[in-house]
Order: structure tokens, then sequence, then C-alpha cells
């Protein structure tokens, strides 16, 4: 309990540096920070320390003084980034949904979990209906969730397969571990997911990676339909069409096009 208390001293702390930082249009001496925020100097010039560390905060080598540091300007990008990608994706996906006749599906990770946050549902009479808000815990099974794994460091898709666990819910699940790997590699070497009804019988899906400015996964793009139409045989027609949907989307960003 008192590590824990410890723990959330100095994240405040550390946030109310920050946050002192920004409210001031000249840099900082040490002696101010201190002054200001009641720090004893021990913690203040560790907390300091780990913040230049994460490039969060940064010190000027001819007077010593603070000032915020570019970390934050990736963080904040991420975010706008995040709050502007369904304005950016809405009409990319309304045309892959025209060309592909299937319902277009856009996620994000959030907190660890599959998170969709818009659709453009099919026109066809028999399609899937998706739900704008779904969160979805496993990823190993989806689309979707394979994309999300296949480019996060394989430290992170480790721990979260190890935390989760690679659950069966249809005869095409994968299971096991070194599979998972190989079809992980395969994703990144393609550039695309495939869900051949791994977590519902009848539907397949396909999903692709979106980048931002910064070359950062920031969702992912895909389709989701029936098996009587998204036949195998056309499963290279359609994944071609997710692909060039997430280029588009992924452009608009700012992400700098493919030599």
């Amino acid at each position: 309990m008192k590590k824990e208390k410890n723990l959330n001293s100095a994240l405040t702390r550390g946030l109310n540096i920050v946050e002192l930082l920004a409210s001031r249009n000249e840099e900082v001496s040490f002696g101010e920070i201190k002054s200001r925020l009641e720090i004893p100097s021990t913690s203040l010039q560790r907390l300091l320390n780990i913040l230049q560390g994460k490039d969060y905060v940064r010190q000027n080598p001819e007077n010593s003084k603070y000032q915020l540091g570019f970390k934050l300007i990736t963080v904040a990008g991420v975010l706008l980034n995040r709050l502007n990608l369904r304005a950016v994706a809405r009409p990319f996906m309304q045309k892959l949904m025209m060309k592909s006749k299937e319902t277009v599906e856009l996620a994000i990770l959030d907190k660890g979990e599959i998170l969709y946050i818009d659709k453009c549902e099919s026109i066809e009479s028999i399609r899937l209906v998706a739900q704008v808000g779904s969160r979805y815990r496993a990823l190993h099974p989806t689309a979707v969730g394979k994309v999300f794994l296949a480019y996060m460091s394989e430290e992170e898709s480790m721990y979260i397969i190890k935390e989760r666990g690679l659950n069966k819910y249809t005869e095409n699940t994968i299971t096991e571990i070194d599979a998972l790997k190989k079809e992980l590699r395969k994703i990144r070497l393609n550039g695309y997911a495939f869900d051949d009804q791994e977590v519902r019988l009848g539907v397949r899906r396909i999903s692709a990676p979106i980048f931002d400015y910064s070359n950062q996964l920031v969702g992912a793009v895909g389709i989701a339909g029936p098996t009587f139409r998204m036949r195998k045989s056309r499963i290279d027609e359609m994944a071609t069409l997710v692909k060039q949907t997430a280029k588009d989307i992924s452009y608009n960003l700012g992400k700098k096009a493919e030599e």
C-alpha cells in the first residue's frame, strides 16, 4: 500500500512538472520548479532525470534551465490522429463498401482491446451488422486483432497472448503459439490479415493496418461478410481493395507514400 502511495505521489509530481513547463513561455530553473511545486531537491532531480530520459523534458546545457521535450509532440500527434481518424477514413470506407459490397469496419486498439469506432454497412440484403463502440479483448482470432498483434513489438504481442491465452472459438481458430507467430509474420509480409471463420462460422474478414505521419499504427480498416460472397477465390482481389484503402487513409493522415 505504501509503495502504491509513493508511486501515485511520484506520478502526480511528474505530471505537475510537465504542466508547469507547459504553462510557461520561457525556460524554468530547477530552483523555481522546486519552489513552485514544493518538491524536495533529491526527488525533483530524480523525476527530472526520468522525464529527460523519455524526452518529455529537456535541459538547456547553457543555463541548466528546463523546457518541454519533443516527445509530447508525438503523443499529441497520436491523439489528434485518433480523433481525426474517423473523418479521414469515412470517404475511403464508403468507397471500399461500394467496391466490395461488404460491411467495412474501422477499429483502434484501446487499452489493449479492439474498439470499433466506425462502420459502413453493406447494402446487400444479407450482410454483417457491425456495432460501433463494440469492444473485444481477444485479438488472436480476428483479422483486426491479428493486425494489431502483427505490428506491435513481439514483446507486447507475447505479453498479451500469455495474459489472455489462445482460446478456441471455432474449429478454425489458431490456438498454437508457433502457428500464430507464423501467421503474424505472413501478415507483415503481405500487408493484410485474413480471418477465415475463426471467430464465427460463416463469416470471413480481411483487415489492413493504418499508419500516421510518424509511421505509427493508429488503426485498422477491413471488410466482413458471409462466406458465400467472400469466397476464398476472391480473397486476393478483396485484400487488394482493403490494402489500398488502408494506404489511402494512411496517406491522408500524413504517412509518406512508399517508394
